[in-house]
């Protein structure tokens, strides 16, 4: 926004009278109004309050990540309806929601006009720009379609259908893109009109002495429903752990068990934008650790990492890595060893689908403005430790990352392009961060760490000599024992 300011003001001729102090105060204030409009605009553009806002244009600038963004082989509300890419599973959604309908018992006039009901706050839920083209009409049906393709898809329905495994797992990844969401104002209440009818049809069928279903317990079977599915996605297989292991990991994890389950409780499916939101604050989110950090230490106040340490470099100074058994995949630790330590980060599964989703769940932080961008920020220090295909290598060796799409080189790679552009939270992982640079510059577990082999091979070398050196005087004192000789008395005692 340019202003000029008149400084000199206007030349005044004999015809034209100066302004009145009243005109001028006026022209101040109007001028003071407008700027105060620019500021209040442009401060909200730094965060996006849409529920299913599109990518930020920065996140676009890396072609290699472009198609990150892009849906495959579905497209799920206004932002890419209509591409023609995408029209073929435009058919099978209209059979799809066809057959639920008729399984469901539900008749399909009651189930529409539950969604004209919600076409406008859904609306309100994208950018404008992207829902101006539909009218009322053409709204409602894209949300109807798309609304019972997700449950068809949750409810594990698309199974049936003659689709190849390419294109399965195309669909689930096209339903994690940020610009792929359908908001849960639309498709939590056809879920409930679906379950409600189901339950209802059954419960009539039972004895009626078996109490109704109450609302919140049909909610808890929803959320069970998108828990398993979201489970199966993000499958992190079984560790061997020792008794104290189990122990130590259950304790650490029972706060953010029971504050998971108070919020899930509390809020329900209610509390969720989309699938998109609800993977995030599942396996991305741990709210107890993130309000510590928000109560921590600021920006003036952070812990200096003067440096990136690769993975190998940390394992020449003896921290080692380990697989942690959380399912909240940003969930990394630092813990203490006698001598060294260890970084304990939970499984990660390299899947083509996995870029995809993890740009995308960086995009939706940066949108909604969260202060610690957890997503963010792990990635970033994953690609802090990920130099080389080496690191790579050690990871997988650890059992820490899993891939079948690549080779180390390309998983390193992938890390570069998924980070370009992406500026973490220099507070989030302080605690780790603080214990890594500690102990790397710990100069006594260094040097120990640094020496262990040549101190072993001097032990080893000198037991051995030490060891002959024992044997050798043993078995000289036994062979004297049996032959007496200078030094021992040899009269009998019948002489004396």
């Amino acid at each position: 926004m340019s202003i000029a300011l008149n400084i000199e003001g206007p030349s005044l001729s004999p015809s034209h009278s100066p302004p009145s102090h009243s005109t001028s105060c006026c022209t101040d204030h109007a001028w003071l109004q407008s700027l105060m409009t620019e500021s209040r605009a442009g401060n909200s553009n730094q965060v996006n309050e849409l529920e299913v806002p599109s990518v930020p244009s920065e996140f676009r600038k890396m072609k290699e990540n472009t198609d990150c963004y892009e849906p495959l082989v579905v497209s799920i509300g206004p932002y890419h309806h209509g591409k023609k890419e995408l029209k073929e599973m435009e058919k099978l959604k209209a059979e799809m929601a066809g057959q639920f309908v008729k399984d469901s018992r539900v008749t399909a006039e009651e189930m529409y006009s539950k969604v004209k009901e919600l076409v406008s706050d859904a609306r309100k839920c994208y950018a404008e720009e992207s829902t101006c083209q539909f009218n009322d009409e053409k709204f409602a049906q894209m949300m109807f379609l798309d609304g019972y393709f997700i449950l068809q898809v949750v409810s594990d329905k698309l199974e049936k259908q003659n689709l190849r495994k390419e294109e399965f797992a195309s669909v689930r990844r096209d339903l994690f893109l940020l610009e792929n969401q359908l908001p849960f104002r639309v498709l939590i209440p056809l879920m409930r009109i679906y379950k409600s009818k189901a339950d209802h049809i059954a419960w009539k069928d039972k004895a009626s002495s078996r109490q109704k279903p109450s609302s919140e317990s049909e909610d808890q079977d929803l959320m069970k429903i998108f828990v398993l599915f979201f489970e199966d996605i993000h499958a992190i297989p079984p560790q061997t752990e020792s008794c104290w292991e189990m122990i130590s990991n259950f304790l650490s994890e029972l706060p953010r068990k029971l504050i998971s389950r108070s919020m899930g409780t509390a809020n329900g499916l209610d509390f969720y934008y989309h699938l998109l939101d609800f993977f995030y604050r599942k396996f991305v989110y741990v709210g107890e650790e993130l309000e510590r950090e928000r109560g921590g230490r600021r920006y003036g106040e952070i812990t200096s990492w003067n440096r990136y340490y690769s993975v190998n470099e940390l394992k020449n100074v003896g921290i080692s890595f380990m697989p942690s058994n959380t399912r909240v995949f940003t969930d990394v630790k630092f813990k203490n060893t006698l001598l060294g330590g260890a970084l304990c980060i939970p499984p990660l599964s390299i899947e083509e689908e996995t870029k995809p989703l993890l740009l995308n769940l960086a995009a939706y932080e940066t949108c909604a403005g969260w202060y610690y961008a957890r997503c963010t920020s792990y990635v970033c220090l994953m690609r802090s430790l990920i130099d080389k295909p080496e690191d790579v290598k050690e990871l997988r060796s650890k059992g820490i990352l899993r891939t079948t799409i690549g080779s180390d080189d390309r998983i390193a790679q992938i890390f570069k392009e998924i980070t370009t552009n992406l500026a973490p939270n220099p507070t989030a992982y302080t605690k780790v961060k603080r214990s890594v640079e500690s102990h790397y510059r710990s100069s006594v577990k260094r040097w120990i760490i640094e020496n262990k082999g040549p101190f072993s091979r001097s032990v080893v070398k000198y037991s051995f000599i030490y060891g002959i050196a024992v044997s050798a005087i043993q078995a000289y004192l036994a062979e004297t024992k049996e032959k007496p000789g200078f030094g021992n008395c040899s009269c009998s005692n019948a002489t004396l």
